[in-house]
């Protein structure tokens, strides 16, 4: 499941009452040399690029995300292992392991673990802009404040298992909780629909070059998201420019 949450009336509201995000010193700090310690567990850079920021959340058992909103960015959320029960400010959402939130703009959300081992989630940021962060009510006391600081972030990487990509030698498949992920390049169609036709249960965000939907007439861009089984037809897709999709799926993922 991939469901889009919008924003609404009720997050107007509390936007209102909230302090606006303040230039901080981490608006160009290198968030890839680092753990942040949240005290629901911690997170770290998983992939950047192209304007987008991709993020593992290790989350413990019955931790949770303050109710918080992005003002300036679009958030997906993707589960990679365990249960979360994520929750707007009207409406309740249960995700197991390949589901996942489109949430808007402006949109008030928490997520909170409720699997007995925690949870592992990937957040995509669009763009990217940790700093973006408006956080309405907490359990940890943070209402109010800002991004994590430099003194709570672990630079000794070694005290955690982290898995990075990067385009140096980029290994194409990684496997983080019980999902696997990968970028991968397309310059032709057949190539891409064969790809789409023996992983149609996944879903894909664009980090660079155009998709159209012919059926549907939607172009998909840097930044969005495809949720394969949705095109129906997969015949009905073509390649505008090459095209470098970032791929989450349970399938032992092919190569050729």
């Amino acid at each position: 499941m991939l469901k889009i949450i919008k924003k609404t009336c009720l997050d107007e509201e509390k936007i209102r009452g909230t302090i606006p995000t303040k230039k901080s010193e981490l608006d160009d700090f290198d968030f890839s040399k680092v753990i942040v310690n949240k005290p629901w567990g911690h997170e770290y850079l998983f992939y950047g690029d192209n304007g987008l920021a991709t993020w593992i959340l290790h989350i413990k058992k019955n931790g949770s995300t303050s109710m918080h909103c992005h003002v300036d960015k679009t958030t997906v959320l993707i589960v990679l292992l365990g249960k979360v029960e994520c929750s707007s400010l009207s409406e309740k959402y249960s995700l197991i392991e390949g589901d996942g939130l489109i949430i808007n703009k402006g949109v008030f959300h928490s997520t909170r673990a409720i699997s007995d081992n925690g949870a592992i989630l990937m957040e995509i940021e669009n763009p990217a802009k940790k700093t973006d962060l408006v956080r309405l009510n907490d359990s940890y006391g943070r209402e109010g404040k800002g991004y994590e600081l430099k003194n709570e972030m672990c630079f000794d990487l070694s005290k955690y298992e982290r898995v990075f990509l990067n385009e140096e030698g980029i290994d194409l498949n990684k496997k983080v909780g019980n999902m696997n992920i990968c970028i991968k390049s397309f310059l032709d169609n057949n190539n891409l629909k064969n790809y789409l036709r023996l992983h149609s249960n996944s879903i894909s965000f664009v980090l660079s070059g155009k998709i159209e939907d012919k059926k549907n007439k939607k172009i998909y861009s840097n930044g969005e998201i495809l949720e394969i089984k949705n095109f129906g037809d997969i015949d009905n897709i073509e390649i505008i420019n090459p095209v470098k999709l970032f791929h989450i799926t349970k399938d032992i993922l092919d190569f050729d």
